[in-house]
This record gives C-alpha cells, sequence and structure tokens, in this order.
C-alpha cells in the first residue's frame, strides 16, 4: 500500500476518533476483537495501560480477561491509529537480532551476512542487506524532507525523524513548497532524501 493509501485511512480513522470518544461505549465490539490475536491484545493493553499493566503480567491472561480489560471501541481505534502511523515510520533496524530473525524468517540462513557480525559489516555489506530487505518484500523506498544539514549517508542517524514520508520525490517536492509558504523555512533550509521503510 502506498503512504498516500495510509494517510487518506489515518485521515478517516481520526474524525471517526471524536465521534467514538463521545460515544462512552462500555465494552468493544466482539466482532471487531476477533480480528486481533492474543498477543496483538496484549501489545494494545500495554499501550493503553503502561502505567497499569506490565507485559509480564500480561503474559498470563487467559483472552477473556484481556478482552475484559479493554474499554471500547474508542480504545481500540487509539490503538489502530498508533500502530498505522508508527508504520508508516518504521525504518529498518541493523541490530544483530533484527538481522538474525530477517534470515530465519526468509530461510536464507546460508547467505554470507547471516554468519557475519552486524558490527563487521562494511558499506557493501549493508547495501546487499538492504538489497535483501527490498527483494522479499521487507522495505520499500520513500522520501522524506529533512534540514539541509543533514546528508544523505546520516538520515537514518538524525535523532529526530521526519514525521511524514512521501511515496515520490515530487509529492516531497511539492511539499517543501507548502512548508515554505508557510514562512517558516526558505527553499535553501530544507533537502529531500531518500530512505527505505519497513513494508
Amino acid at each position: 500500500m502506498k503512504l498516500r493509501n495510509y494517510k487518506q485511512i489515518l485521515f478517516f480513522l481520526n474524525r471517526l476518533e471524536s465521534f467514538l470518544e463521545s460515544e462512552k461505549q462500555a465494552k468493544p465490539s466482539l466482532e471487531l476483537l476477533n480480528h486481533y490475536s492474543d498477543s496483538e491484545l496484549r501489545e494494545m493493553i500495554h499501550w493503553l495501560y503502561r502505567d497499569v499493566w506490565s507485559k509480564n503480567a500480561l503474559g498470563f491472561m487467559e483472552r477473556t480477561k484481556l478482552l475484559e480489560l479493554i474499554n471500547g471501541d474508542y480504545s481500540v481505534l487509539l490503538w489502530a491509529i498508533h500502530r498505522l502511523e508508527k508504520r508508516m515510520t518504521d525504518t529498518p533496524s541493523m541490530s544483530q537480532k533484527d538481522v538474525d530473525a530477517f534470515f530465519q524468517r526468509t530461510q536464507n540462513e546460508l547467505h554470507y551476512l547471516a554468519s557475519k557480525p552486524v558490527e563487521d559489516w562494511d558499506a557493501y555489506d549493508t547495501s546487499n542487506y538492504r538489497g535483501l530487505l527490498v527483494k522479499t518484500g521487507t522495505t520499500k523506498k520513500v522520501f522524506a524532507i529533512f534540514t539541509s544539514d543533514v546528508l544523505a549517508e546520516d538520515v537514518y542517524a538524525v535523532t529526530t525523524k521526519p514525521s511524514y514520508f512521501f511515496d515520490t520525490k515530487e509529492e516531497a517536492e511539492a511539499e517543501i513548497i507548502n512548508v515554505i509558504a508557510e514562512g517558516k523555512f526558505t527553499q535553501e533550509d530544507l533537502v529531500v532524501h531518500n530512505l527505505w521503510l519497513l513494508s
């Protein structure tokens, strides 16, 4: 799915949020919750009630108890919006754990990178790994707006990630025009770089 499709869906979900918040429904629709696995329900409850429920405590709960903890469709909607927004900004990790999981999931443990520690990778290895992510549909190329002091090789290292990503460079450049029109930046302040997002 293209990023613009995610943005369209998010627009309607955000509009629905104010409607469901005022509805004051005590229990969520079971039909809706049937689309969530037990582990997804645990993640949802932990996100909604992080101060009350630890992952460890939720790990031992039966599905019926998990369902009792969710306060209406509004809570489920908040979780859905959060997950969708997160999915739109998730970049691939180069941690050893994620790399190992990738090679196991794709049943490609014989690849030379599967046995080479990530800390020993050079630019060629990183490029090969990114190519594998693209071939398996794990990542897709997107474009984002950065301040002009961010170099192309630093797009994954910046502490403040871009809020929005775009399917094409043209869409990102059109957004720069809108940002400049607001008067906060000039053309020289902003630049478009491409990077890879998890699909």
